[in-house]
């Protein structure tokens, strides 16, 4: 897991805006539980 990848319950708009920005949905969905994803607004 990369260190960027923390928890997304304490992450604030902004810092969910860039992990979207520097990672690909298909990474994110590796990383993310479906919840997460959804606080992320990303598609599962």
């Amino acid at each position: 897991m990369c260190h960027c990848f923390g928890p997304v319950e304490g992450m604030s708009e902004d810092e969910r805006t860039e992990l979207r920005e520097e990672h690909s949905a298909e990474e994110l969905r590796d990383e993310y539980s479906h919840e997460d994803l959804e606080r992320l607004g990303v598609a599962a």
